[in-house]
């Protein structure tokens, strides 16, 4: 009889230390892994494309780089837009510019930047001093 109460007295300690490792683990989904490896230049990676944004809504913008540079974050309508700058200053890099690190930056999509609903738009991200080597994400639509 002692032989099967310490034999129930195992099991149920390895079925708590089980728990254990379950309450660490994050809630909810993961985060889906990009792809930010370029060259030469930037690559933008998120928004990927087909996304839907509301106006007032703050998204990450998701690039890769090899320019040590101050960059802009502009909305663009159309690839001969000229755009409108997301953002009030230049972004620094929050990492190596080693064309393998993913880079990211939050930009609300504010109808006091030009952002109106019912665009369809992409965000370019651009070296200040290389502006030749920026990059446009997917298109996206922004509604209200």
């Amino acid at each position: 009889m002692k032989f099967s109460h310490a034999l129930l007295l195992a099991s149920s300690l390895a079925f708590f230390a089980c728990g254990d490792d379950d309450e660490e683990s994050p809630a909810g989904p993961s985060t889906p892994a990009y792809d930010c490896t370029v060259n030469d230049g930037v690559k933008v990676v998120y928004p990927a494309g087909n996304e839907t944004f509301k106006i007032g809504e703050t998204i990450d913008v998701i690039f890769g780089t090899t320019i040590e540079d101050g960059y802009r974050i502009v909305f663009k309508m159309n690839a001969g837009d000229q755009g409108m700058d997301l953002l009030d200053e230049s972004v620094d890099l929050d990492g190596p510019a080693d064309g393998k690190t993913c880079h990211t930056v939050k930009v609300k999509l504010s109808a006091d930047k030009g952002v109106e609903a019912t665009m369809t738009g992409a965000i370019r991200v651009v070296p200040y001093n290389k502006q030749n080597k920026g990059n446009n994400s997917g298109l996206f639509v922004v509604k209200e």
